[in-house]
């Protein structure tokens, strides 16, 4: 759906309609199968190791429940299958933040006001930086403190721990690297749609001229 109007003689006006805006705003649907928005190299790098993690552990899994039902377990199955959750999740959710398809509730289009719906998309985008900071931030700190102690993580294994605060490290700054382009991204866009409805009543006046 365009967040224009034709008419007969083929000019366009601007959407008077908050759905409408919605719409041209730089979201994707809401598909969880495919992520068709564009993303970054490294968003798309962490993407495609995350999705060879979910390969790997599914093989790991069969493997682990024909095993039992022989009767031989695999020391730490448990635990390995758990840490591939968390390195699955902070893997892809930067290729997530980059192409917008995080969930969310979009409410402001009940007021039908196209100016509360980008100003409610600028202030998304920036509490959305805010939040990647400091969970980026709390994740090095996190990480320097598990390799100073070198604490270890309960289980089977005893593995340290400091290996699962790197990852969720690098998952979190590559987010913030990725809400940091989709807020430029949202500013251009916001920027752009301001600039044609003016371009356009230009135009208008000039034809009529």
């Amino acid at each position: 759906m365009s967040s224009t109007t034709p008419h007969t003689d083929g000019r366009f006006s601007p959407a008077d309609s908050a759905e409408e805006v919605l719409e041209a705003l730089p979201d994707t649907v809401n598909d969880t199968t495919d992520i068709s928005a564009r993303t970054w190299l490294p968003e798309r790098l962490l993407e495609y190791l995350g999705a060879i993690v979910i390969l790997v552990l599914t093989v790991f899994i069969a493997v682990t429940v024909v095993m039992r039902f022989t009767g031989h377990g695999v020391l730490g199955a448990v635990e390995l299958s758990a840490l591939a959750m968390v390195l699955i999740t902070v893997l892809v959710i930067p290729a997530a933040t980059a192409a917008d398809d995080n969930f969310k509730v979009e409410i402001l289009d009940m007021f039908n006001r196209p100016v509360l719906v980008v100003i409610g998309q600028l202030i998304g985008a920036v509490v959305q930086l805010v939040v990647a900071l400091f969970l980026t931030f709390s994740a090095l700190e996190l990480l320097i403190n598990d390799w100073t102690t070198k604490t270890t993580m309960a289980g089977e294994l005893a593995l340290h721990r400091y290996w699962l605060s790197l990852a969720v490290f690098v998952g979190f700054a590559v987010m913030l690297h990725a809400t940091v382009f989709y807020l430029i991204r949202s500013i251009r866009t916001i920027r752009a749609r301001v600039r044609k409805p003016t371009d356009q009543s230009t135009a208008s006046k000039r034809e009529e001229g």
